[in-house]
């Protein structure tokens, strides 16, 4: 009894899915080692069955005539729709080839054009930012010019202070009643006020000339930096640039497209580069604004200083003329004392010499009433010549006792004029001494303003 069998499926049936074809060989270098004799495919012998079992076998395996018309049928078309799928995929291909090719050069072309107008901004701020540091290097300069002005004028000022200062120290060996608490002792100590004063602005404003000097630097060191990465990336990018299919240069690197090293983009890189611009700006016009207040503060000082000092020496030469004047005086007082010592000295040798004249007087008269006092008995008689006599002596006596006090009168006044003479000589030593001191010592070391920085801006 034989068994029914169902005839294997034939790939070309309808409805069938044929298995793709595949060049399954071995090429001459072994490329496709799996496909060798080890991976071919053994059928299985017909003699080596029994013949009843082969004649069963060939008439199961076998197809119909329809079967192999149709197989060949799906043959053709497979092999047509092959060759159709195959050109189009040809005729696509060359499209996108030229298609990328065009789109290629186009693309390469606009990362030229990006590339040149890159290095035009790049140029733009790189000129615009080698502008800014050589007005920044300009300013700076003056900046420091007028630091040196300052330090210069502050340096000056010790000069008129130790002047001010000798002179307030050698007024103090005038003698006496010179000694005196006078308008030029003011002055010149209202002069040490204003050159004192006048040194702590200008150190003062030293302080800030140094700190906006500090700020004036920090912007051009921010500007030189973004100058030197402009430089950096200008030749970066000219390079580029310069860069073509060509090129020598050129490598394959891949992935660098998925990095992204960029830290800014063209709006926040050209605020940096303005920014930078900006801030040395206001740098500038800050440090300009000082320069003009060092000008003003140095003719301010000057003018304070050079108003102190000629009040001083205005105050000197009033004072001067003042001593001069007492002394003139003095030396006339001196002279007329001096002459009226002299005279007084003579009228008492006068008054001396008319006291001595009247002992001869007063001795006749004296012995003339002892002579008459040995007239004998009755003869002693007050007779005229005896009141007279009497009235002689007496008269003599007042007369002595007048000039002995007028004598002592002017021996008083001559000690007087004595006393007042060295009086009036010590006095003059003092106003010597006074005018040697503010005219010799001082008003000569006053001649000129020793500030000479300071003197220009008068």
């Amino acid at each position: 009894m034989y068994h029914s069998h169902n005839a294997p499926r034939s790939y070309n049936s309808i409805g069938s899915t044929a298995p793709p074809i595949v060049n399954n060989y071995l090429d001459s270098h072994g490329l496709n080692p799996g496909l060798g004799n080890s991976g071919s495919t053994n059928f299985p012998s017909i003699y080596d069955s029994k013949p009843t079992a082969s004649a069963r076998m060939a008439n199961y395996t076998r197809y119909s005539p329809g079967d192999w018309a149709s197989s060949n049928m799906s043959h053709y078309n497979a092999a047509d729709n092959s060759r159709n799928n195959s050109e189009r995929i040809r005729h696509e291909a060359i499209r996108l080839i030229r298609d990328r090719d065009e789109k290629t050069v186009l693309t390469q072309r606009d990362a030229d054009r990006r590339i040149g107008e890159r290095i035009h901004d790049i140029s733009f701020w790189r000129s615009e930012i080698q502008a800014e540091v050589e007005r920044n290097m300009n300013e700076a300069h003056q900046l420091m010019d007028a630091r040196k002005n300052l330090e210069r004028a502050l340096a000056e000022t010790e000069g008129p202070l130790r002047i001010t200062s000798e002179n307030i120290y050698n007024r103090e060996g005038r003698k006496g009643i010179d000694l005196v608490n006078d308008n030029v002792e003011n002055a010149l100590m209202g002069e040490v006020d204003t050159i004192k004063s006048s040194q702590t602005r200008l150190k003062k404003q030293l302080e800030s000339v140094n700190h906006q000097l500090g700020i004036v630097r920090n912007t051009r060191h921010q500007l030189e930096r973004d100058l030197a990465n402009k430089d950096n990336a200008l030749s970066i990018d000219h390079t580029c640039h310069q860069m073509k299919n060509t090129s020598r240069m050129i490598n394959l690197h891949g992935g660098i497209d998925k990095i992204d090293p960029n830290v800014s983009i063209p709006e926040t890189w050209s605020d940096n580069s303005n920014r930078n611009i900006q801030e040395s700006q206001t740098a500038r016009s800050h440090s300009q604004r000082m320069r003009s207040d060092v000008d003003n503060n140095l003719t301010n000082c000057a003018n304070d200083m050079w108003s102190a000092w000629n009040n001083s020496n205005t105050n000197f030469q009033q004072r001067i003329s003042e001593t001069h004047d007492a002394h003139h005086k003095l030396q006339n007082h001196l002279s007329k004392t001096m002459q009226e010592i002299y005279d007084q000295e003579k009228y008492i040798e006068h008054l001396k010499k008319a006291i001595r004249d009247k002992a001869a007087p007063l001795k006749v008269s004296q012995s003339r009433l002892e002579a008459r006092t040995h007239r004998p008995d009755i003869e002693l008689c007050r007779d005229p010549p005896h009141h007279r006599l009497i009235e002689e002596v007496s008269q003599i006596q007042e007369s002595v006792d007048l000039l002995n006090r007028k004598l002592n009168e002017a021996e008083n006044s001559h000690q007087d004029l004595l006393i007042n003479k060295n009086r009036l000589e010590h006095d003059l030593k003092v106003k010597s001494n006074s005018l040697f001191i503010d005219r010799e010592k001082c008003l000569s070391s006053r001649k000129s303003f020793p500030v000479v920085s300071l003197a220009t801006k008068l």
